[in-house]
């Protein structure tokens, strides 16, 4: 099984606590570090992915960022120190992770993690007295937040030249993460699923914001499958809150039962079978 970015912030959060200079930073810090340590131990635990299960998961990532966030909030350009945003990208892949290692899947090819999509495949040589030597492939391929998919070589051959393979992921499920879902976020989520869907039909796209930020949006007119706002609440409210001191809103554990099982389906359907056209009336089984 290959994994990618599973502790991408873990990785952060040490290599943040590493410059700090002030005694006081660094013993909040080590306070944070405290935390996130008890909160990992729970991805080392057996788990049956029963709702009472994911409960308990989703609490300790929860209490977690009850001491973690409202420091991230007041750091300096906080958005560029990698913390607080990749919080939940780094769950999705432990516990995705953890997921898999239940169904007993340990496909040396499975990907799970933050990293590119396959998206395209174009080509651009340089003129015709040069096509035929080389067609000049380019890989296109979109990055994502947490993706579930296939790791795989393309490599493209013409007369006698076979260029060197090029690796990416066949996206299976793909999830972006976002802090709060503004319209032009979801704009540009749209465009990506849109992508990923010509290259990959059986794909399901989700955004898993924690709060939501806009008025009026369609996200039922575009390629995204699910839009999840994790904490029931605005980002108005969750300004409120943090200007008065308080703790973050919980990441509600009934959506991510929601979306786990939303992707256990995806996961045991037959995506294509024409040759059951007939006995199931139906040809197309797109997510």
């Amino acid at each position: 099984m290959k994994k990618n970015s599973r502790d991408n912030h873990k990785e952060n959060l040490a290599d943040y606590i590493s410059k700090l200079k002030d005694k006081e930073q660094i013993a909040v810090f080590n306070e944070i570090q405290t935390a996130y340590s008890t909160y990992r131990q729970i991805f080392s635990q057996p788990h049956d992915f029963s709702d009472s299960d994911i409960e308990a998961i989703v609490s300790a990532l929860n209490n977690y960022r009850k001491v973690a966030v409202p420091v991230f909030d007041k750091l300096p350009n906080s958005g560029q120190q990698a913390l607080g945003y990749t919080i939940m990208e780094e769950f999705f892949c432990l516990f995705f992770t953890c997921y898999m290692n239940h169904l007993g899947i340990s496909k040396k090819n499975l990907f799970l993690g933050k990293g590119n999509s396959y998206v395209s495949l174009s080509f651009t040589p340089k003129s015709f007295a040069e096509v035929f030597d080389n067609v000049a492939p380019y890989l296109h391929t979109k990055d994502q937040d947490f993706v579930m998919g296939v790791s795989m070589s393309i490599y493209v051959s013409s007369g006698e030249s076979r260029l060197k393979p090029q690796q990416t992921i066949l996206p299976i499920v793909a999830i972006e993460c976002k802090t709060y879902l503004e319209r032009n976020m979801l704009d540009s989520c749209a465009n990506t699923a849109s992508r990923l869907k010509k290259a990959m039909p059986y794909c399901i796209y989700i955004v898993a914001a924690e709060y939501m930020k806009m008025e009026e949006a369609s996200p039922e007119l575009t390629d995204i499958d699910e839009v999840y706002i994790l904490c029931r609440a605005k980002n108005s409210e969750r300004e409120a809150r943090k200007k008065a001191g308080l703790s973050p809103f919980d990441i509600d554990y009934t959506l991510i039962v929601d979306l786990l099982r939303r992707v256990e389906s995806h996961l045991n359907k037959v995506w294509w079978n024409p040759d059951d056209a007939v006995s199931n009336g139906k040809i197309i089984s797109r997510p």
